[in-house]
């Protein structure tokens, strides 16, 4: 008998439809709160976050291509969250994460020192300066480059082992990742692509280092209130995660 993919029922479209009014509410308000603290009306404070180390690291233009993997990895949750309740409970971390934020960018506007990119220079200067050009150097801390990825890795560690594809690959009586390799060797491939995003918002200067750390560290937090603090929650309950 084939196997009925979750992704075609209703409950999924409806998953899925929140899920893209999360990144809506995340790419608007960041360019909203990027434009406010680039005016600092009411003149905040910046962080002191700069520290000799992040000064002293060099800037590699190269490392651009990991960066910009932050996002098509947004949209990998649309084709692989392996149920309807854990999309949307990775929807609302989304949406929690990036309104703690939003807070933070307006009451501490920290801008980045960045060098010029020179187009000419080559095509991974040309992509920094695009990026340069669409994004003032504000909205630094914390980094959501960093939080968001995280928090994609963190959901398919606690979610993936149930996936459809484990019928193939797993025994499904014991819905465990070790026992998924597909999921293993994915979650593996997603946890690569958070740590070098992290590595390379910081080698490109576009954040500090206490900006990628503030925005995992909220992932985290994020992440054990939505996905592993849930097995009380009669949704994940009935739904079995």
């Amino acid at each position: 008998m084939s196997q009925k993919f979750p992704w075609l029922d209703s409950e999924f479209a409806r998953a899925r439809w929140m899920y893209c009014l999360g990144i809506i509410y995340l790419t608007v308000g960041y360019l909203a709160t990027n434009e406010l603290a680039a005016l600092n009306p009411w003149g905040r404070p910046a962080l002191p976050i700069a520290t000799e180390f992040d000064k002293a690291l060099p800037f590699t233009a190269w490392m651009v291509v990991f960066y910009i993997t932050y996002y098509p990895l947004l949209g990998v949750p649309l084709l692989l969250a392996p149920h309807p309740v854990s999309m949307a409970r990775l929807t609302l971390a989304q949406v929690a994460t990036q309104s703690m934020a939003f807070v933070i960018f307006i009451l501490f506007p920290t801008p980045i020192d960045r060098p010029v990119a020179v187009p000419v220079e080559g095509v991974f200067h040309t992509i920094l300066d695009v990026l340069f050009r669409a994004d003032h150097p504000y909205n630094t801390f914390p980094s959501m480059h960093v939080g968001q990825s995280v928090l994609v890795t963190l959901f398919f560690l606690k979610y993936s082992a149930r996936w459809p594809f484990d019928s193939v690959f797993a025994r499904r009586d014991h819905p465990d990742i070790s026992r998924n390799r597909f999921a293993f060797w994915a979650v593996a491939i997603f946890a690569v692509l958070s740590i070098m995003i992290t590595v390379s918002a910081v080698l490109i200067k576009q954040h500090y280092i206490a900006d990628a750390m503030s925005g995992a560290l909220i992932a985290w937090a994020m992440a054990w209130v939505f996905f592993f603090g849930c097995r009380e929650a009669p949704a994940c309950t009935r739904a079995g995660l």
